[in-house]
């Protein structure tokens, strides 16, 4: 039978205590569902209560459940703390340390009785001289009284030994008792917490459960992505990092791990009155209601110097005694959620400009970094080494420019930068030197050319469509209002779907211990790897995993760290996986593989009258295979596109052919590389203009 826990009650003595441990719990995005259940004998009625529960428990949501029984009644009092007693705390120091004193003195002094009755035992009485004269010659009774003062002494120091031992075994009693006080006193005395009792009717063995809702829990996802080229597949595993500071230890629990979100109930809505012969027609009006998560509370930028007081001294000194682990601290009054990871907001841009023949690093390039939203620019200059690093700006898409005399400006747009990461974005500048001026127009490459550490995007095609008309009428009214969500937590990144997770073993996570992994799903997915070139940016070549519909059941998104082989390749942001989604993966530079691009120009004038000037750009591009091996290559090039009318662009010929995309002039081929070979590329087109127009890139 089920009995909610209904309002507040100030009684007295709730009854007698009933073991109840955590047994599982159900963590969600910033909150947990805490199931402690035990098990006694009931004949007729029996009044029992449960373990005190933290200050932070929903006292709404308690909920008590018996088997083999009914539950006619719950009792909820709020408890209030008591007053930390320095007298106790001191008696209590004193008593602990003269009881070690003593069960010291006692293995002291059982240590010097077994060495002595080790010693004894080893003698052994001997006949002074040989033969039967000798022999003859000694009495009886000596042999007697030495024979009666090793057992007599013997048997004395075996009654002092069972003696000290008894006196051991009552000091530990002791001893474990003091120590239970001074852990609570150290760790929760003077805090205020939640009593919950029951009262129970029937006969025979019965289970009870108590269930609740308490604040101070989260889970975030994370993913291993590991790439086994022998096999040509990805190994995947999905972990949860839970953390908790409930005021409590789940100890031997089920940890569930939840992408939904909990409510409790709330009120059925009423009608309203409504008469016939009113001149305005009956619209009803529904009550504004909004849900959110609280999202977790942040460290603060600066932590405050606290001073040591006398409480926490004692508080100290108990927890030691008790045998609390090093570095343990009390309690605080009023703990806090430490600030999940991936929440500080800013986050780090670095990396290396080189010059694009010489290979070589270019020292004062001005990087300068923008945002539309954001006032002002950042800017830095690149060293001796070519490095540059822009950090501590916040989490935004960034557009980054690079500017040095004698060589070509560069920008790099769509640079999502993430919370808490760095980004790697490599570069090389163009000399001012080169003939070769066409204007190229178009979004750079989707994987970043520049670094494998980039927060990619993954996109599994999972979008949410607004499929109903307008003109419905089932439009929200105007004081509704959407819930609001944490972005990291696992309610937003689950795609509306709700999804449970539960950990394979037991598990224990003790309260504002610091965060755990739990591994939750692991499996095998078939991967479909290439390499990527853009020979007119870089030499190049990107491996791209390519993945089609992998995940057997519907994964939420999070973060996730690649790997091929053993060595990392960086990191990746996942979205919602569906079964039957397809989406790619950066891996890394193949240093292996370095691509070769050769442009020849001819100029020609034609016409008569109105001179026009033609340039016919023949553009080579070689692609090696060092590997025994078949290689998939995805090459990828561009054609100028026309901003102005009087210049004309034409692509002439393409071998193996190729047709440009109109709105960005993108050219790509998929080749299969031989082994240990090479695939030549080449192209063709003519760029016409006015005689005198001067070409630029933009």
């Amino acid at each position: 039978m089920l009995i909610l826990g209904l309002g507040l009650m100030a009684v007295g003595v709730l009854g007698a205590s009933l073991d109840a441990p955590v047994t599982s719990v159900t963590v969600y995005s910033d909150q947990a569902q805490v199931v402690r259940s035990g098990s006694l004998t009931v004949s007729g009625s029996r009044r029992v209560t449960f373990p005190r529960l933290p200050k932070n428990v929903d006292t709404d949501s308690i909920r008590v459940e018996a088997e083999g029984a009914e539950v006619s009644h719950v009792d909820v009092r709020i408890v209030k703390g008591e007053s930390f007693s320095h007298d106790e705390a001191r008696k209590l120091i004193a008593r602990l340390e003269d009881v070690d004193v003593a069960l010291a003195r006692i293995a002291a002094e059982r240590n010097v009785h077994h060495i002595q009755i080790e010693a004894l035992r080893r003698i052994r009485p001997t006949v002074p001289g040989d033969g039967e004269a000798a022999r003859a010659q000694t009495s009886p009774s000596n042999w007697s009284t030495a024979a009666a003062f090793l057992v007599d002494n013997i048997a004395r120091l075996d009654a002092r030994m069972r003696e000290l031992e008894a006196q051991s075994e009552t000091l530990k009693k002791e001893q474990q008792q003091h120590k239970e006080r001074a852990s609570t006193l150290g760790k929760t005395f003077g805090e205020p917490g939640v009593e919950v009792g029951a009262t129970l009717t029937g006969n025979g063995a019965t289970k009870v459960t108590l269930t609740y809702l308490t604040t101070g829990a989260r889970w975030y996802p994370r993913y291993e992505l590991q790439l086994q080229p022998e096999s040509q597949r990805m190994q995947m595993a999905f972990y949860g990092r839970v953390s908790q500071e409930t005021g409590e230890d789940w100890e031997g629990a089920r940890l569930t791990l939840s992408t939904a979100l909990p409510s409790n109930a709330t009120a059925m809505p009423k009608l309203s009155t409504w008469k016939l012969g009113v001149r305005e027609r009956f619209i009803p009006t529904p009550h504004p209601h909004q849900e959110s998560i609280r999202p977790a509370q942040g460290a603060p930028d600066s932590q405050p110097k606290v001073t040591a007081s006398a409480d926490q001294a004692l508080r100290a000194q108990l927890l030691l005694l008790a045998g609390a682990q090093a570095g343990e601290q009390p309690a605080p009054t009023q703990p806090q959620a430490p600030e999940p990871p991936r929440e500080k907001g800013r986050g780090t841009i670095l990396g290396t400009v080189t010059d694009a023949q010489s290979r070589k690093p270019l020292a004062d390039v001005v990087v300068i970094a923008t945002a539309p939203s954001l006032e002002g620019d950042y800017l830095t200059v690149t060293n001796a080494k070519g490095e540059y690093l822009i950090s501590g700006i916040p989490a935004d898409l960034y557009t980054l420019r690079f500017e040095r005399e004698a060589n070509k400006p560069y920008a790099r747009s769509h640079i999502q930068l993430r919370p808490a990461r760095t980004i790697r974005v490599n570069v090389e500048l163009l000399s001012d030197s080169l003939r070769e001026t066409i204007g190229i127009n178009g979004r750079g490459p989707i994987i970043d050319v520049g670094s494998t550490m980039a927060g990619v995007n993954i996109d599994v095609g999972f979008a949410h469509k607004d499929s109903i008309p307008q003109d419905v009428g089932l439009s929200p009214p105007p004081a509704w209002r959407p819930p609001t969500f944490n972005p990291e937590s696992p309610v937003a990144v689950a795609g509306g779907y709700n999804l449970t997770f539960t950990s394979r073993h037991r598990e224990t996570l003790l309260s504002g211990k610091g965060e755990r992994s739990l591994p939750l799903v692991s499996e095998s997915w078939p991967v479909q790897v290439e390499r990527q070139v853009f020979p007119a940016l870089s030499q190049n070549a990107y491996l791209v995993a390519t993945l089609k519909g992998p995940a057997r059941t519907v994964l939420p998104g999070g973060d996730a760290s690649l790997f091929v082989g053993t060595d990392p390749a960086g990191s990746a942001t996942l979205e919602t996986l569906v079964p039957g989604g397809t989406f790619t993966l950066p891996l890394g530079i193949d240093r292996e593989v370095r691509s070769a691009r050769n442009v020849r120009l001819v100029e020609a004038e034609k016409g008569f009258i109105s001179k026009e000037e033609v340039g016919t750009y023949e553009v080579t591009i070689e692609v090696p295979n060092p590997y025994p091996f078949p290689l998939a290559v995805r090459v990828m090039d561009q054609l100028p596109l026309n901003t102005d009318g009087k210049v004309e662009v034409a692509l002439v010929r393409a071998v193996p052919s190729v047709q440009p995309d109109t709105g960005t002039g993108k050219l790509q081929w998929n080749v299969t590389v031989p082994p240990s070979s090479k695939s030549t590329i080449a192209f063709q087109y003519t760029l016409s203009r006015p005689k005198g127009w001067r070409l630029f890139q933009k």
